[in-house]
């Protein structure tokens, strides 16, 4: 019923985004929007590896967003891989075939996995190892996935050492309130009035490309000297990471799916969140706040103002990401665990390979134990509900 094929022209599929966001269900990490930018900054070392389907039509109904390392072992990862946290990624589908369970669904998965299994000691699209960071263990697709790999008798190891966490908005603003303690409720209240009751602040959402520009370098400049503060070089310390969100950012902006506030005192930009949003639902990426205003709470205020802005814009909620910081529990947010699948490929040397890998990751989770450190969670994917 479908044809898969391989491509490594990636800019002749990003030359039709139309199509290729078609297939996202809404969430930007998958779209040409974040893929392209991320592809442009990081692409240059790698070979596009993008598995397409075709319906008896010959129209695109299925993308698996590939690159592959071509250095041994060769490993195929999602596009968006690296310290970029491109979250959510997953296979595209089209959207009457988003359904696990659909046969269309299945039967797009199955041809995608006979071709890799096919082609995996080829010279042309061999691969060692599918390396894939980001899955989310409640994605369905990436669970149809699994599973068919593993009917195919291929090695799926997936595990999880953090979650991303999903705040769902109430019906009522007074409603999302009251499932908080009476003191959180008035400080709340108080992060709300603060912009109007402290001389000289402001909050500015940005509204033009230069504006893009200034509020995205002062987030960035804050959120390293937040890190560098405690010894850490901070995620913008790579220069292609730092070009690759600003780029990303203007994309979004275009589209009109950037959400960037600011916290300006006296002039002076002391906070700032960078988000994006998708048709019902905002996505938190990155922040940055002044350490030398911070008896203010700068990122309170602008968390504060961020739920409430979610709540009047109709939104179902706010998506923190990845990461087990502790404010994220504390607002109320859901954890999902996000994985990283390891699979391999149906090759003896692979195989061999991934066998020393198996007892090296056994032989850390043995010290974990015996430290008194939190293991490393193993997850059967294809069960994984």
């Amino acid at each position: 019923m479908y044809r898969v094929e391989c491509s490594s022209s990636v800019n002749a599929l990003f030359g039709n985004p139309e199509s290729w966001n078609s297939l996202s269900d809404g969430i930007p990490f998958r779209q040409t929007r974040w893929l392209k930018p991320w592809w442009d900054q990081f692409g240059d070392a790698l070979e596009a590896y993008v598995v397409v389907a075709r319906d008896d039509q010959g129209q695109i109904c299925g993308i698996l967003p590939l690159c592959r390392q071509l250095a041994s072992p060769r490993t195929l990862r999602f596009m968006g891989d690296n310290n970029a946290c491109t979250d959510f990624a997953s296979i595209l589908l089209d959207s009457g075939a988003t359904a696990a369970q659909s046969i269309a669904a299945q039967s797009i998965v199955d041809a995608m996995v006979q071709f890799l299994c096919l082609h995996a000691g080829s010279d042309s699209y061999g691969w060692d190892f599918l390396e894939l960071d980001g899955v989310s263990a409640a994605d369905p697709v990436m669970r149809c996935f699994s599973a068919s790999l593993a009917k195919a008798g291929v090695i799926v190891h997936a595990q999880s050492r953090m979650s991303t966490w999903f705040l769902k908005s109430a019906e009522s603003w007074e409603q999302q309130l009251s499932n908080h303690s009476k003191r959180t409720r008035k400080k709340t209240k108080g992060f709300l009035e603060a912009v109007d009751k402290t001389p000289g602040m402001q909050r500015v959402l940005a509204q033009s490309s230069e504006q893009v520009d200034e509020f995205m370098d002062a987030m960035i400049e804050l959120h390293q000297r937040r890190w560098n503060a405690v010894g850490e070089p901070g995620s913008y310390a790579d220069k292609r990471l730092r070009d690759f969100v600003i780029q990303m950012a203007h994309e979004m902006f275009e589209h009109e799916r950037l959400y960037l506030p600011v916290l300006r005192l006296d002039g002076r930009i002391i906070g700032g969140e960078l988000g994006i949003l998708s048709d019902n639902q905002l996505y938190i990426y990155s922040s940055g706040f002044d350490l030398d205003a911070s008896d203010l709470e700068p990122g309170r205020i602008l968390a504060v103002n961020t739920h409430k802005y979610v709540h009047d814009q109709g939104l179902r909620g706010i998506e923190y990401m990845r990461g087990d910081e502790p404010y994220k529990p504390r607002s109320g947010a859901e954890p999902t665990p996000l994985l990283q699948l390891r699979v391999v490929a149906p090759r003896w040397w692979a195989k061999v390979c991934h066998s020393a890998w198996s007892a090296q990751f056994e032989l850390k989770q043995w010290a974990r134990r015996r430290t008194g450190r939190e293991l490393v969670k193993v997850v059967d994917m294809a069960l994984t509900s």
